[in-house]
């Protein structure tokens, strides 16, 4: 079994590939989506004529102002010929080696199936959260300061005020995409349907809302703002909406309760899903450059497990003096914490504390350490707003 990396004289052969593999009909829209994402990415394949195939998409993340190549797994596919025959793992082989030259230090996917994406490693990461509530309940927002207005865009005219906004907003640095230009116009395309409100102080933006109005029903795909004054104003031009539409939802990254914003919270219902899934390809690099919430650590020894990428399986100290970190791969030593690749994500991403898992079995080591450890990782999960 051959394994190539394509070209983009391949690009027609795997987008082929992927409407079959997916079942999506072509259109000029997503042709442009796609045309736009195969040339950031890397593409992998097997097969003469090709079989079986995936992109990993180059972008980056922010991690409380640290900045991470990833690679976003997407495309995942194969004709139903060739399935079952163990092409995609020699593919994901090639994918994870080519990653490490290309100094990508994280890779995310959305999983089709989160057993089979653990075999290579990747572990859930983030959560998607949807609110939803009649439009006879939507709660009354107070009247906008006079000097905030709103106004609504194209999703492509409104671009470089979203991009200034999402920018400079915490909520995206908890593991969230640096979004490029090209990406914002990867979404504009991939979402035609989709619309925005921009809040105004002045000329000067201040918040945005990306929405999709369809049938009875007002979808908020993205809110982000500088302050409280673009909220209410951005608040106050989504209930306006009250009398078209049967119904609202907002689907996020932000786990973030609401109900108490509502005069009667029992009109609101909120479900969470499992959304996406990481993986760490460089461990070295990860550990060394994480944002640790502590500034000192006596140095400790983690015994990582990683079938799948041999350079990060085996005994890592950790240290940090005054907030310098030091990381790095011995030999011997008595590990102090004893875990896989899927959990040192779960601890790394907020997801489970090291505490936590200790207690339900799912690592193993000294409690002692463990419980004085386990606050050096984010106490809360990281959010992600884009799917790809």
């Amino acid at each position: 079994m051959t394994v190539q990396q394509l070209t983009p004289a391949n690009e027609a052969q795997f987008y082929a590939l992927a409407r079959y593999a997916f079942n999506k009909p072509q259109t000029p829209n997503r042709d442009a989506a796609f045309a736009s994402l195969y040339a950031h990415s890397t593409a992998w394949g097997s097969g003469e004529p090709l079989a079986s195939g995936l992109l990993g998409t180059h972008f980056a993340v922010d991690f409380a102002g640290v900045s991470y190549k990833m690679s976003g797994i997407g495309y995942v596919a194969s004709y139903p010929e060739a399935g079952g025959n163990g092409q995609i793992t020699a593919i994901m082989q090639a994918a994870f080696a080519q990653m490490r030259a290309q100094h990508e230090t994280l890779s995310y996917l959305a999983p089709f199936s989160a057993p089979f994406y653990r075999r290579f490693g990747y572990e859930g990461a983030f959560d998607q959260v949807t609110h939803e509530i009649q439009a006879v309940d939507f709660p009354r927002v107070p009247k906008p300061d006079p000097a905030m207005s709103v106004q609504r865009r194209t999703f492509t005219a409104a671009i470089p005020a979203m991009q200034a906004i999402y920018g400079r907003n915490k909520a995206a640095t908890r593991g969230g995409l640096i979004r490029a230009k090209w990406w914002w116009q990867n979404l504009a395309a991939h979402y035609p349907q989709r619309e925005v409100a921009l809040a105004l102080l002045g000329d000067h933006p201040s918040g945005y809302a990306v929405y999709e109005r369809a049938g009875d029903t007002f979808i908020l795909h993205e809110l982000f703002y500088d302050d409280l004054a673009a909220l209410i104003a951005l608040g106050h031009f989504i209930g306006a909406h009250r009398s078209a539409f049967a119904r609202f939802v907002y689907t996020t990254g932000n786990p973030e309760s609401l109900h108490d914003l509502l005069p009667e919270p029992g009109r609101l219902k909120t479900s969470v899903s499992a959304f996406m899934m990481a993986r760490i390809v460089d461990v070295e690099d990860f550990l060394q450059r994480y944002p640790y919430q502590v500034s000192d650590l006596a140095p400790v020894i983690f015994a990582i497990e990683d079938d799948f990428i041999p350079d990060n399986d085996g005994l890592w100290q950790l240290a940090i003096d005054d907030g310098r970190v030091t990381c790095q791969r011995v030999k011997k030593g008595q590990p102090a914490v004893q875990l896989s690749e899927q959990q040192l994500v779960k601890a790394a991403f907020g997801v489970r504390s090291l505490r936590d898992s200790y207690s339900l079995g799912l690592i193993d080591g000294d409690a002692y350490t463990i419980a004085a450890i386990s606050d050096i990782f984010f106490s809360q999960q990281t959010q992600l707003y884009d799917y790809f």
